[in-house]
């Protein structure tokens, strides 16, 4: 816990911590001019296209804060375990990834009973399959934390970006909808979508059924995906710990 407070101090007043809101607030008012989809598109967008980039520059940022031009010498320098500080890292970036979701969900709730009071449009979305899709969406993109870290310890914010947002976006989108989703991480949580709020990738409702998992295999996915994020989170560990062997 000291190293989780210690970690998220080094925010305060930081544009990562505003963009815990900003990222789920741009995605609420880009909907909102669509009231008959809003909250499908809402979703859809979200998942898309902007969490994979709030996600990346969470991770990038929390990376870079003791990287940067200061290459960890401010940590190396310190009695502290790097180990510790690299499981830190992780637990911020989820607790801020898991705060931008809460905060969207609340936001496609609050506009959906907004656009039912003035447009009598019911919720396309009712408040459990929000919930639900909500914490699927949490769990089956954890894994993306550790990997973003490294990458971004490794390679920059930039080459990041590049990797997890342009082709893992892209390579997510076409395997969803394929018998190739289940070996292709990125397309869990489109994959898992399809299930739990009925949206394609492209944004129109589910009309083939048959594309649908069944309660047990949506709840197997999310198993696969955190041990995917406790082996990731192992190997990143070892990353920071070779740093600490090098210094």
């Amino acid at each position: 816990m000291n190293y989780l407070k210690a970690e998220h101090l080094k925010y305060k007043r930081t544009f990562t911590r505003k963009l815990i809101i900003l990222a789920p607030l741009v995605t609420a008012i880009m909907n909102i001019f669509a009231p008959l989809w809003y909250q499908i598109n809402s979703y859809n967008w979200w998942y898309i296209l902007l969490y994979p980039g709030f996600l990346t520059l969470i991770c990038t940022l929390v990376e870079q804060r003791d990287n940067g031009k200061l290459k960890y010498r401010s940590i190396l320098s310190l009695p502290v375990s790097l180990n510790r500080v690299c499981g830190a890292k992780i637990g911020i970036a989820s607790i801020y990834v898991g705060l931008g979701n809460l905060i969207f969900l609340m936001l496609n709730i609050l506009g959906g009973f907004c656009i039912l009071t003035i447009y009598r449009i019911p919720l396309t979305i009712d408040i459990w399959q929000a919930i639900s899709g909500t914490i699927c969406i949490v769990i089956a993109s954890l894994w993306e934390i550790p990997l973003c870290l490294m990458l971004s310890k490794k390679a920059g914010i930039f080459i990041t970006v590049i990797l997890n947002v342009g082709v893992g976006s892209v390579l997510g989108i076409f395997a969803a909808n394929t018998f190739l989703w289940i070996i292709c991480p990125y397309s869990w949580v489109p994959h898992l979508m399809i299930s739990v709020l009925g949206i394609l990738p492209n944004g129109e409702p589910v009309a083939n059924q048959g594309m649908t998992m069944s309660f047990l295999t949506i709840i197997l996915m999310l198993c696969v995906s955190l041990l995917l994020f406790v082996i990731l989170s192992y190997v990143a560990g070892r990353c920071f710990n070779k740093q600490e062997e090098r210094a």
